[in-house]
């Protein structure tokens, strides 16, 4: 009940706060721009309505949700309450931030000799317009971070989510700033390069949204940043999972990114080249945008990389392989697929040419064959770069070979290209069996050897994808099962076995069956405890009635045992058991086998 008084009361405040703040951002709006100004009656009245609807009922539900946070500190503590005063701050600060920058752009633009009007960023706000509401929204925020905010730090909050609350806001920050800031230097870097193309239309206005952008999101960028370093003394901020997976999402956008960039940027050369048009004004315009996107992505990758290195050498070296390993699949997995896609657009163009004897070597087929060998030139290296470690590792023998043959990410990598495979085979097949049928049925086609040919080629660059992978896993399988065969056979189980020989034969079946190999050795109760010959068992296994009435030698040696006692629960007069009671003992058999077999791979 309390978890929902919460969420309604910060919910009606939150929206009346920021109906309340837009409001009197319209009304100063409206007296700065004078009665006769057009529009400006309508944005009187709609100000108004506002003000008048959201100030009672912020003040009424605010004033509610203050009262409850000074009365009880589990309120003051509440994650609701972290969220909604964090979320203000950002509500609050993120149009401080963006007005400025509309200011900034319109200025810039302004003493460059353009329309400020015609200005990227906030070409159609005034002066005024971008104050009142920097003005407005920093006193909002100035009131809940000092007033309320820092206050209820100073009461040392109950638990940790104001810090988790904090710590998402720092990152959103950082993030967002970052965006700014590569933006900015890529819009830059974007104009200097029309600038080089025989000063290019519109490299004017790029250069003066890059400045304000620049301007604007790197001191704020640096700003955050170092926020976020100077938390890190503290261990709870230094290990916590959100650090890492930002830093490690920033790694994967930003590479992915740069690689993508890279295709785009060799793909215009290669057909600049092939067209012999090369050095031209011209290509300069044409790699303006993908040459500078892919400098702001190498250099946010490099940032990451070695601040995600520095995250991981000091910790567990389990977090650091999982990470390694994570990153590796997934830009050999973009290189696999860069280098299928060039593979099969330069063969599908060579075949195109070779068929259509009257294809001209146009731009069409430049392009398609100027990207094919861009896709080949960036994925490959990618991935044999990626993948070659990944595969050594794999069939390495002993614990970290069988660690990474096991691992899920590399199960998932070789599943989704095996789907990818079999696919790809089906469709394609599916397409050029259509073909034949088609050319057997007399159907009027002026391209069926065309088609035929294309299909035939992705048919067996798929197939080859197929047999590749599927190759891999089944030697994945055979090595793991060799491996955990000389694992299982390393784990001796003992099985006291009653008078009834059936419980020892259901066991010894499911051993058998679920774990081949292992060592069973069965030992009957009448002959009283087991003697020294079985004091190499990792495990006994017996019969629950055992424990209601134990031999006192039994017993004895049951306390002696140092390995795992497995108990399965049969039937015993007078006594019910909770859990399981009631299966059979052909269940229960299957049961102990399975939790034997994981014991004696190596799991929990």
């Amino acid at each position: 009940m309390q978890s929902l008084r919460r969420l309604y009361l910060f919910t009606v405040a939150f929206v009346s706060l920021e109906v309340v703040l837009w409001g009197a951002i319209g009304l100063v709006r409206s007296f700065a721009a004078g009665r006769g100004a057009p529009g400006g009656d309508n944005q009187l009245a709609e100000a108004l309505s506002l003000l008048l609807v959201g100030v009672p009922v912020f003040l009424l539900h605010w004033g509610l949700a203050q009262r409850a946070a000074l009365r009880a500190p589990a309120e003051r503590s509440a994650l609701l309450r972290a969220i909604f005063l964090y979320g203000v701050l950002l509500a609050t600060l993120l149009p401080v931030a963006n007005n400025a920058l509309s200011l900034l752009d319109r200025l810039l633009a302004g003493a460059f000799g353009l329309d400020p009007t015609l200005a990227p960023l906030g070409g159609g706000q005034t002066l005024s317009d971008n104050l009142i509401a920097i003005a407005l929204n920093a006193l909002a925020a100035a009131y809940f971070y000092f007033a309320v905010l820092r206050a209820d730090w100073s009461a040392r909050p109950l638990g940790e989510e104001f810090a988790e609350i904090r710590r998402l806001y720092r990152y959103i920050w950082a993030v967002y700033t970052l965006g700014m800031a590569g933006i900015g230097l890529q819009r830059l870097l974007e104009a200097a390069l029309l600038w080089l193309g025989a000063r290019a239309p519109g490299w004017l206005p790029l250069l003066t949204s890059g400045l304000a952008l620049l301007l604007v999101g790197a001191p704020l960028c640096a700003y955050t940043w170092w926020v976020v370093q100077r938390s890190l003394d503290e261990p709870a901020e230094r290990n916590a999972l959100l650090r890492l997976g930002v830093l490690f999402a920033l790694v994967m956008v930003s590479a992915v990114g740069g690689l993508f960039s890279s295709i785009i940027t060799l793909q215009t050369m290669i057909q600049f080249a092939l067209a012999q048009h090369f050095a031209s004004q011209e290509m300069f315009v044409d790699l303006s945008a993908p040459l500078s996107v892919g400098v702001v992505f190498g250099l946010i990758w490099l940032y990451t990389r070695r601040s995600i290195q520095a995250e991981v050498q000091p910790a567990a070296s389990l977090r650091a392989d999982r990470l390694r390993r994570l990153y590796r699949y997934l830009l050999s997995l973009f290189g696999l697929g860069a280098s299928f896609i060039g593979l099969e657009m330069l063969l599908l163009a060579l075949i195109d040419l070779a068929i259509n004897q009257g294809l001209a070597w146009g731009d069409l087929v430049q392009e398609q064959v100027a990207a094919g060998i861009a896709f080949l030139l960036v994925g490959l290296p990618v991935w044999l770069v990626s993948w070659l470690p990944l595969a050594r590792e794999a069939v390495v023998d002993g614990e970290s070979g069988d660690t990474a043959r096991r691992s899920l990410i590399r199960r998932s990598y070789l599943y989704l290209a095996l789907f990818a495979g079999v696919m790809g085979v089906m469709f394609a097949s599916g397409g050029l069996i259509y073909q034949l049928l088609s050319a057997m049925l007399g159907e009027p086609s002026d391209n069926r050897l065309l088609t035929a040919l294309q299909l035939l080629t992705t048919l067996l660059l798929f197939a080859l994808l197929l047999a590749y992978h599927g190759w891999e896993l089944r030697r994945d399988n055979r090595q793991i099962e060799r491996f955990l065969s000389r694992r299982r056979a390393q784990y001796p189980v003992l099985v006291l076995a009653p008078e009834d020989a059936e419980f020892a034969e259901r066991l010894v079946v499911a051993l058998e069956r679920e774990a081949p190999g292992l060592p069973v050795a069965v030992h009957p109760i009448e002959q009283g405890a087991p003697d020294e010959t079985f004091s190499a068992a990792k495990a006994v296994i017996l019969p629950g009635e055992l424990l209601t009435k134990p031999p006192e030698a039994l017993r004895l040696w049951l306390q002696a045992f140092d390995g795992l006692r497995l108990i399965l629960p049969t039937r015993a007069e007078g006594w019910v058991w909770l859990s399981a009671g009631g299966q059979s003992l052909t269940a229960q058999a299957r049961r102990a086998a399975r939790l034997i077999r994981r014991l004696a791979e190596g799991e929990d």
